[in-house]
């Protein structure tokens, strides 16, 4: 019987961006039988262009989740399955011991799955201001990576967005990123967006060490000539440019003043977290430590970031089975690396189901 009428394989792969793909690509060299489920939510949906990716610098990210799709079912499609719906649950079975593990899960048209092993490549989510008018911007005008859009912003006006709703993140450790990234780029003028942090009635910043705003920080504002603007951001509107790819006019509205700020960029560091869809994923009680780590402070800014925790080169995480690879499992969230860990993840992945299969025959011998 062909691998595309089974639901019964060798790997689920939940999550169809470039960490998801890049797993089904190596598993699919290996002549594993795979379902990849792709619920169609990405964290660079609203994104026309992505760079920083060998040979697709300046490509669309459907263009290139399209590309791999077609390869993945061009070429492997006696074991690959490429499902575009949304896996609702999932649960680890109880095995006997030194036998495979094994996992159960259903989609939203209740159509059971099985395999041996689950690699969760689920992304994660920004968590983005509650300003009307921001959510049209983000990814296009308002950017956070400097090596993902930074260059497009070069000798152009910038404005820094703070949130202090969200701490130390979205505020001093915003700013501490921005003066150590963004510099070369020569942005000119930079106005740093105070967003009411220091009060409605504030005419200069202070220093407040609860949000990571040191004297050292205001000093090298100051000396690099950035403007501040102190009041509330109200709303956020703009205009779309010529090049689609960016919104070209973003102007600000404040809460307790007429005057306005429009500039053709605006830098925010979001905090992310775990998409619904994973949260709802991972709710049977033999995926719970999963669904814990999104509550642990990650190790890199020692607030929780939406990531899985995992163990060693292959990313698997403390659930036997279970991989997590791309946004979910890795900090440094960009598609070059989400690829690298799919492709390492689904090397792990092989390596355990071959020496899985390796012990049981060698057992049966004895």
């Amino acid at each position: 019987m062909s691998a595309l009428n089974k639901r019964t394989v060798d790997v689920l792969i939940v999550g169809g961006g470039p960490a998801g793909l890049s797993a089904a690509m190596v598993l699919s060299r290996t002549r594993r039988t795979v379902a990849l489920f792709d619920n169609g939510e990405y964290r660079n949906a609203q994104v026309k262009v992505m760079n920083n990716v060998p040979g697709f610098d300046g490509t669309n990210p459907a263009d290139f989740r399209k590309k791999v799709q077609n390869e993945l079912q061009g070429r492997y499609s006696d074991t690959f399955q490429y499902i575009p719906r949304k896996l609702l649950s999932l649960r680890k079975e109880q095995t006997a011991e030194g036998e495979p593990s094994r996992f159960h899960a259903e989609d939203e048209n209740q159509e059971a799955w099985t395999a041996r092993k689950v690699i969760l490549a689920t992304g994660i989510k920004d968590k983005l201001p509650s300003i009307p008018g921001f959510d049209a911007i983000w990814g296009r005008s308002a950017i956070h990576c400097v090596f993902c859009h930074g260059t497009e912003t070069k000798n152009q006006p910038i404005a820094v967005l703070l949130n202090p709703d969200d701490g130390q993140m979205t505020t001093g450790k915003a700013l501490f990123v921005f003066l150590t990234k963004f510099a070369n780029l020569n942005n000119h003028p930079v106005t740093v967006l105070a967003n009411g942090m220091f009060g409605e009635d504030a005419v200069e910043p202070r220093v407040m060490p609860e949000f990571a705003i040191t004297e050292q920080l205001l000093k090298m504002i100051k000396d690099r000539g950035y403007k501040w603007e102190m009041k509330t951001v109200s709303s956020i509107e703009s205009v779309e440019g010529e090049d689609t790819a960016h919104s070209y006019s973003v102007t600000f509205n404040f809460k307790s003043q007429a005057e306005t700020i429009t500039v053709p960029w605006v830098v925010y560091m979001p905090l992310t977290e775990a998409p619904e869809a994973t949260l709802q994923l991972l709710s049977d009680p033999s995926m719970s430590s999963l669904k814990d780590n999104f509550t642990k402070p990650s190790p890199f800014t020692s607030v929780p970031m939406g990531e899985m925790a995992t163990n060693g080169f292959f990313y698997k995480t403390e659930i036997d089975g279970v991989f997590a690879c791309g946004n979910a499992g890795l900090f440094m969230a960009t598609v070059a690396m989400a690829v690298s860990s799919g492709q390492t993840a689904g090397a792990g992945v092989d390596n355990d189901i071959g020496m899985e299969d390796y012990n049981m025959e060698s057992s049966k011998k004895e």
